[in-house]
């Protein structure tokens, strides 16, 4: 199957059809109906198109789904640990640079 969206930069603003998602996250028009219903993406409210942050989300949900041979529900599961993962991270490394710049002898609060 030919990746239509493959190389095209998409930004915040930029929106896909259904068949856009389907064709490039490998997965199928009902699969993103389980995606939406799962919370895992979220379309349009007045048109069947999704915001291109969408694809990231289901490029990821198909590749666990396949690699662990998991269902929609496991994997939706596990896009939840990864995101809060994430969350974590980000926290720790913003408390490693607010440590840093206390250690430094800067003054704190400055920004």
């Amino acid at each position: 199957m030919r990746d239509v969206l493959r190389g095209l930069v998409l930004d915040e603003l930029a929106f896909l059809t259904r068949a856009d998602l389907c064709g490039s996250g490998r997965v199928t028009s009902e699969d993103i109906n389980t995606l939406i219903a799962l919370g895992l993406i979220t379309p349009e409210p007045t048109d069947d198109s999704y915001p291109a942050s969408n694809l990231r989300r289901v490029r990821r949900a198909a590749r666990l789904k396949q690699g662990l041979d998991a269902d929609w529900e496991i994997v939706a599961l596990i896009m939840d640990l990864l995101h809060e993962i994430d969350g974590l991270k980000a926290r720790i490394c913003h408390l490693e640079a607010d440590k840093l710049h206390r250690d430094d002898g800067s003054p704190i609060g400055d920004g």
